[in-house]
């Protein structure tokens, strides 16, 4: 199937080609609040590269590990889901000649979106599609079992998507980001077995930039131990030190800070399109612990990012006050 898409550029023509008639459609463009739908055709066409077993370099802009975390946020109608499928039928009406891929794709969103908004599913009935279907349903159960805490079982699930890296990834994060022993451990020895994992991205972030950003002070040590650049930066142009600075009061972050330190982490990267430090971040979510770690680790409070603020300015701005007094008090 993915052959007659076209390949991975035939997934994005046709996210790309879908979400220009959203656009202008009235039903659905209230969910799309945004100034373009760039983020939601991007998304799109990941899914659909993940989900033919495309590239996996062309799946980087998958957001959400599961179908069902990433509609969970919507409350979408009946209405709104027939508007849905009725763009559908159009783009695929325009994008495919032949009949077959055009009723075997028109089956395949009707079941999809039946399932995301909890109807009862016709079968795909075609024999790929619907083997592959079972994959992201396993992946809504494990993302589930993990939120729940049910680790045997989801630990279990996970086997599955090892052949799948960036997922794999993924999931590492999210077991990470609960802190509870079993998951933290089931990601040390994934890591262990195959360290090769620290050079595949999930969503272009990696798994240093999952573990500090988690303060998973364990996996931390481990990936450090194994050679990981703590100065790598994810697509959005940050490194490890900056996702430190975003936990926002995680009781690890000053800890997490030292040893990226002692690995060699320049303290005044400023990557990303504000060309923010990792201070700068810190006094944005007013985590004072972090700050005083950083400015002891040696970064500069007169930093100052694109547009000319320092850090100092950015927790005033923000209201970080226990932030900006220590700030000020340099």
């Amino acid at each position: 199937m993915l052959d007659q898409l076209g390949g991975e550029f035939g997934c994005l023509r046709l996210a790309t080609e879908f979400y220009s008639r959203v656009a202008e459609n009235t039903d659905l463009k209230p969910l799309f609040p945004g100034k373009s739908l760039r983020c939601a055709t991007e998304e799109f066409s990941a899914f659909l590269v993940q989900f033919l077993d495309g590239d996996e370099s062309k799946t980087q802009y998958r957001w959400w590990l599961s179908l069902k975390e990433s509609h969970g946020r919507f409350q979408i109608s009946e209405e709104q889901r027939s508007a849905w499928l009725g763009l559908m039928r159009e783009t695929i009406h325009d994008l495919y000649e032949d009949p077959e891929t055009r009723q075997t794709l028109q089956r395949f969103f009707l079941t999809s979106s039946a399932y995301i908004v909890g109807k009862s599913q016709a079968e795909i009935g075609h024999t790929e599609l619907s083997h592959r279907w079972e994959t992201p349903k396993s992946l809504d159960r494990l993302v589930e079992y993990i939120a729940k805490g049910y680790d045997f079982d989801a630990i279990e699930l996970t086997k599955k998507f090892k052949s799948r890296p960036a997922v794999f990834v993924g999931i590492l994060e999210k077991m990470m980001a609960t802190g509870r022993e079993l998951p933290v451990e089931f990601v040390l020895a994934s890591i262990t077995a195959n360290p090769d994992l620290v050079d595949h991205p999930y969503n272009g972030r990696g798994l240093l930039h999952f573990a500090a950003g988690c303060s998973c002070l364990p996996v931390v040590q481990l990936l450090i131990t194994i050679g990981a650049d703590p100065n790598t930066s994810d697509s959005g142009g940050h490194a490890p030190l900056y996702r430190v600075a975003s936990t926002n009061g995680s009781i690890d972050g000053s800890t997490i800070i030292r040893e990226l330190v002692r690995a060699g982490a320049a303290m005044n990267h400023n990557g990303g399109v504000m060309r923010a430090t990792a201070l700068h971040q810190a006094a944005r979510f007013g985590d004072l612990e972090v700050a005083k770690a950083l400015v002891d680790a040696g970064a500069n409070p007169m930093a100052r990012d694109k547009k000319g603020l320092t850090p100092l300015d950015r927790a005033v701005s923000g209201r970080r006050h226990k932030v900006a007094a220590f700030l000020a008090s340099l």
